[in-house]
């Protein structure tokens, strides 16, 4: 497989591991605020009932959550890819940010 097939691929690879990935993490952060403590996560922020600290608490230990399931996606994605294929993961897409000259900046235009 190469270019298009292979990244379609290697996102429905990385497809599967996402969910099961998700799932855990969710589960995880959710008995961990659980423990840390006891009562409903501050989920909702408009909430009148959620104080600043609980709001904070909970953002922190969820972005954790996400930072380390996109970890655990991307690698275990690469791992099963390429013992699938023998190949490394292939490449995301380039997007071309060649958009014609550059305009001088402000600061090159007064240093000229």
């Amino acid at each position: 497989m190469a270019g298009k097939a292979s990244r379609f691929a290697f996102k429905l690879v990385a497809l599967a591991v996402a969910v099961p990935v998700g799932k855990v993490v969710t589960a995880s952060t959710s008995k961990l605020w659980t423990a840390a403590r006891p009562g409903r996560a501050p989920v909702n922020p408009r909430d009148a009932d959620t104080n600043w600290k609980d709001a904070l608490l909970w953002a922190s230990l969820s972005g954790f959550g996400v930072a380390v399931a996109q970890l655990v996606t991307t690698k275990g994605a690469d791992t099963i890819w390429r013992a699938m294929t023998g190949r490394p993961s292939p490449r995301p897409k380039q997007i071309s940010d060649d958009k014609g000259p550059k305009a001088p900046s402000a600061l090159t235009a007064v240093n000229a």
